[in-house]
């Protein structure tokens, strides 16, 4: 899967300089004092070079400047949409540290809800009654309302945990990390009210993926889609603090 994060490099506007104008002096009498020599102009100073804005770039140079934001993200929040996820359609928010600390929740439908938190390589999912009813066959009432540590289920869901920073650093990539030679720009638009450039490309699968790239500021990725609606991540909130601790003791299961 490609990821692309948006780096945004706004174009720089450059001010116009108001030129100095040296004034001609004016008709007097012979009597009249004579006028002072008029000052010599000042150069006016050559505007900054502006950078070009973002849609002006190549869809392969967007690319690569939204993984290089990618690179230096420190956190984003991450809400997903999976109306195929097996078992039932998947929905998520997320909040990911590039530290690989956690935090989120999500619900499969016909099957449950759950809350997960990564502390480093620790991962507890707190499942609600329906989850764990039909996620983890045999589980002691006790364990209701309780995180788990341990379990596939566990683990498979920490994926989603990875996934948001990884799209961020990844947008026109192979999954073997090359560049796809197909990326595309595929014009503007508004993402929740702000600017964003559009670029296109068919994944390793053969399925389209869009992305949509904040067009000011940094170039972030702020939505990938892939197929038509088989999965949707919109991005933000980025560099916020992730809200991510350990569970006390007395909250986990212990089997």
């Amino acid at each position: 899967m490609r990821t692309a994060r948006p780096l945004a490099a706004a174009a720089l506007s450059a001010a116009a300089l108001c030129a100095l104008t040296a004034c001609g002096s004016g008709g007097g009498s012979k009597d009249a004092a004579p006028s002072a020599p008029a000052a010599a102009s000042v150069p006016a100073a050559s505007p900054s070079p502006t950078a070009p804005a973002l849609a002006d770039l190549t869809a392969a140079e967007i690319a690569q400047k939204s993984r290089d934001a990618g690179e230096k993200l420190k956190s984003v929040t991450m809400t997903i949409t999976v109306p195929g996820y097996p078992g039932g359609a998947f929905d998520g928010t997320f909040t990911e540290g590039g530290d690989g600390s956690c935090h989120g929740t999500f619900s499969i439908k016909g099957q449950g809800a759950a809350e997960i938190v990564r502390v480093g390589t620790d991962v507890w999912l707190k499942p609600d009654a329906d989850y764990l009813k039909n996620l983890f066959t045999g589980a002691p009432a006790g364990a209701a309302g309780k995180w788990i540590t341990s379990g596939n289920t566990t683990k498979d869901k920490a994926y989603f945990c990875d996934l948001g920073v990884q799209l961020e650093k990844r947008v026109g990539l192979h999954t073997d990390g090359n560049p796809v030679d197909g990326v595309a720009k595929g014009g503007s638009k508004q993402v929740d009210g702000a600017p964003a450039v559009v670029l296109t490309m068919t994944d390793d699968f053969g399925k389209p993926v869009r992305y949509d790239i904040a067009a000011e500021g940094e170039p972030r990725l702020l939505v990938t889609e892939t197929g038509t609606g088989d999965m949707v991540v919109k991005l933000g909130d980025f560099d916020k603090p992730v809200q991510a601790a350990a569970p006390a003791a007395n909250q986990v299961f212990q089997r």
